[in-house]
């Protein structure tokens, strides 16, 4: 289902592109139906039809280097492609100006304002969505505090260790029923997370491969790692000691 996800994207840009090039479906690209007879025939000639189809291209392309750089063990190589992806697609927006059909100076100044806000407006958009992602995927950290362990970061949590009922190491979590309240991207999992077994509880996974840290409450269960395999281990020793501290 994963790798289904990852290259849903992929498959559906490709075959936009195909149609659009060579299919000469142009009433796909934004605002090319609703132009007036003469403007589409003059953007079609112009060749808009094969521009919009080799950014698709582009585009696909992008986001499949940026999915094998993650099954390679780069797990910021998607992140990467993603920010990539949305400069391209500025500047195919930009590049796309030059097919719109002549005009007169004033409806010509009114088009590039037109196109300017619309432009302005994506770059924002698409700014907010790469913050999103990049905060997304730093890794949380975890601070120790009397008898707490909190754990900072996006879905910041505390752990009262007199609740700890078991601290452990597993290679592997339950599936994943459902995400109730969180983040997913790659292999980034954060917030509240419905576990086949395990029912409600929350996820700080870096990695999809083991170590897991499990600590289990007596109302949840918080599961952890991180990329460095050894950094999980170590978090789980100190995670530990001081809970034997607590119970004794």
């Amino acid at each position: 289902m994963e790798i289904l996800i990852d290259w849903m994207a992929v498959i559906i840009i490709l075959v936009l592109g195909v149609m659009i090039k060579y299919l000469k479906m142009h009433w796909l690209i934004a605002g090319y139906n609703t132009s007036p007879a003469e403007d589409r025939r003059a953007m079609s000639e112009k060749g808009i039809g094969g521009f919009i189809g080799n950014g698709l291209f582009v585009l696909a392309a992008v986001l499949a280097l940026g999915n094998l750089g993650k099954y390679l063990g780069y797990p910021m190589a998607q992140l990467v492609s993603w920010m990539l992806f949305i400069v391209v697609i500025g500047y195919i927006m930009i590049k796309a100006q030059r097919f719109a059909p002549e005009k007169s100076n004033h409806d010509s100044a009114s088009s590039r304002k037109a196109a300017g806000l619309t432009i302005a407006i994506t770059v924002v958009v698409f700014g907010v969505v790469a913050v999103g992602i990049i905060g997304g995927n730093r890794e949380s950290t975890v601070e120790f505090a009397a008898d707490q362990v909190k754990i900072r970061g996006i879905y910041s949590t505390q752990i009262d260790l007199g609740q700890v009922t078991d601290i452990r190491l597993e290679d592997s979590i339950p599936a994943i029923k459902s995400r109730t309240n969180g983040y997913a991207f790659g292999d980034t999992l954060k917030g509240n997370f419905l576990l086949q077994d395990l029912g409600k509880g929350k996820l700080y996974i870096h990695s999809r491969k083991g170590p897991f840290l499990y600590v289990m409450t007596n109302q949840s269960y918080v599961i952890m790692n991180y990329r460095d395999p050894n950094q999980t281990r170590e978090l789980y020793e100190r995670l530990w000691e001081r809970w034997d501290q607590e119970v004794q």
